[in-house]
C-alpha cells in the first residue's frame, strides 16, 4: 500500500514538472548531498567525499545538479562520473542523480558548504534526519550578511542539527559571538581537506631558480568570479608582473584558472606570460614543479558583502607541498599555524608589496630555498589526512554510534 502511494505521488510530481521524489526505504548509514561533485577541478571535495564513501561502506552521494551542467569544465557530469568510477571502482552504485525515485533514508546526512546544507533543510525536516555540515568559506557563507546569517540560524535551530565543522578561527568566533549554536556543537579543524598526491610523494623533478633553471617563475591560480578578478588579486598580479618585467628579463609569469589575455591588457608582457585555463587538481603538480613562487593576493569583502576566502587557498597548499614559496595575504588573521618569513611570506594585495617580496627572494636565493623547504614540511604536516581527514571521520562515526 505504501509503495502504491509512493508511485501515485511520483506520478503527480512528474505531472507538475518535478522530476524526482524522495522517499524512505532501506536505511543507509551516511548520505551526502553535493552540487559540484565529481568535477575533478574541486580536488579537495573529490578527496573528502571519496574518502567518506569508501570508509563508510553503507553510504552514497546524491548529486544536486543536472546531467547537463558543466561548471568550469568541458566535460559533462556523466563523463566525470564515469571517470570517477573507473578510477575508484568502489563508487559504483554510490552516485545518485537527483532524478526519479531517491531513497533518502539515512542515519546521518552530511553537507559541504552552507548553501548545500540550507537547500536541503526541507528534506532534513521532513525525514527527521540528523545532519552534520562543514562551514567552509564560500558556498554561501558571508560574514555580517543577513541572508547568510538567516541560513545559518535556520540550520542550527533545527532539531536535527548535530555538529558543524569549521576550518577558520574567524568562523568559530563568529558562530559563538552571534549565538548561532553552542561551543560543543562546533568542531574546529584548521585548513581543510586536500588530495594527498603531493603530500605523500615528493616531486623529484622540481626545478628551482639558479639550481637547475635560469628563470624565476611566478604562478597565480584562481577562479574568475568578477571582472579583473579583484577579489582574488588578479589585477595586482598583472600590475606586479608589468613592473617586474621591466627590471628582470628572466622572470616568467603563469596563470591557472578563469583568466586569460582578454581580462587585463598584457601585451607588454609579450611571451613572458602563459595562460593554462582551468586544470584538474591532479594536473597542478606538473605545473608547480617549475614554479618558484605562487601569489595569493586575495582580499575579503570585495566579491559580495561579507564574502571571504579561507587561509590558505587549496591551490596554494598544493603549490607549497611542491616546494613553491607562498606569497599570501591574510587580512582577517586566519593563519594560526604558519610563520611569516619562515614558512611563507605575508604580503599585501598591492603591486608594491608583491614586487618587494619577489625582489627579496631574487636577491636572496638562499631564503627562497629555505622558505620553500620549511613551507613544504609545515604544509605537508598541517594538511595530511592524519590531521585533516581522520578527525572528520571520527566526528561522523561518533554521531552514527550515538
Amino acid at each position: 500500500m505504501n509503495q502504491l502511494r509512493d508511485y501515485i505521488k511520483f506520478f503527480f510530481a512528474v505531472l507538475f514538472r518535478k522530476d524526482y521524489y524522495y522517499f524512505k526505504s532501506f536505511q543507509k548509514d551516511l548520505v551526502i548531498f553535493d552540487d559540484f561533485y565529481p568535477n575533478p577541478i574541486s580536488g579537495f571535495r573529490m578527496h573528502e567525499i571519496n574518502t567518506y564513501l569508501k570508509y563508510f561502506q553503507n553510504s552514497k552521494i546524491i548529486l544536486l545538479h543536472s546531467l547537463s551542467e558543466k561548471p568550469n569544465s568541458k566535460l559533462s557530469i556523466s563523463t566525470h562520473i564515469a571517470v570517477a568510477i573507473e578510477q575508484h571502482p568502489f563508487l559504483k552504485n554510490k552516485i545518485i542523480f537527483q532524478k526519479g525515485f531517491i531513497n533518502v533514508h539515512a542515519k546521518l546526512f552530511y553537507f559541504i558548504f552552507l548553501n548545500n546544507a540550507f537547500s536541503n533543510i526541507k528534506v532534513i525536516q521532513k525525514f527527521k534526519t540528523p545532519f552534520i555540515f562543514t562551514l567552509y568559506p564560500g558556498g554561501g557563507l558571508q560574514l555580517n550578511n543577513e541572508i547568510s546569517d538567516n541560513k545559518i540560524r535556520t540550520l542550527m535551530k533545527s532539531d536535527y542539527f548535530r555538529k558543524v565543522i569549521v576550518t577558520q578561527k574567524i568562523v568559530f568566533d563568529y558562530l559563538l559571538k552571534n549565538n548561532f549554536c553552542q561551543e560543543n556543537q562546533i568542531e574546529f579543524i584548521f585548513g581543510g581537506v586536500v588530495p594527498q598526491q603531493s603530500i605523500e610523494n615528493f616531486n623529484s623533478q622540481k626545478n628551482t631558480f639558479l639550481k637547475n633553471k635560469a628563470t624565476f617563475d611566478i604562478c597565480f591560480c584562481a577562479a574568475k568570479y568578477m571582472p579583473l578578478g579583484i577579489d582574488k588579486g588578479y589585477n595586482v598580479f598583472i600590475e606586479a608582473a608589468l613592473e617586474l618585467s621591466k627590471k628582470y628579463n628572466f622572470i616568467r609569469f603563469h596563470c591557472i584558472g578563469g583568466f586569460d589575455k582578454n581580462d587585463v591588457e598584457v601585451a607588454a608582457l609579450s611571451n613572458s606570460i602563459s595562460f593554462y585555463g582551468y586544470l584538474n587538481f591532479e594536473d597542478l603538480q606538473s605545473i608547480f614543479q617549475n614554479m618558484d613562487v605562487i601569489l595569493s593576493p586575495n582580499k575579503p569583502f570585495v566579491l559580495t558583502k561579507g564574502s571571504f576566502d579561507g587561509f590558505p587557498l587549496g591551490t596554494v597548499i598544493e603549490a607549497a607541498c611542491n616546494q613553491v614559496v607562498v606569497l599570501a595575504t591574510d587580512y582577517l588573521q586566519e593563519n594560526t599555524i604558519f610563520e611569516d618569513q619562515v614558512d611563507f611570506l605575508k604580503i599585501e594585495a598591492s603591486q608594491e608589496s608583491i614586487v618587494n617580496a619577489v625582489e627579496f627572494l631574487i636577491q636572496n636565493p638562499s631564503k627562497l630555498y629555505e622558505i620553500a623547504e620549511s613551507g613544504q614540511r609545515k604544509f605537508k604536516n598541517a594538511f595530511s589526512d592524519k590531521v585533516q581527514i581522520n578527525p572528520r571521520i571520527s566526528i561522523l562515526e561518533n554521531q552514527l554510534k550515538s
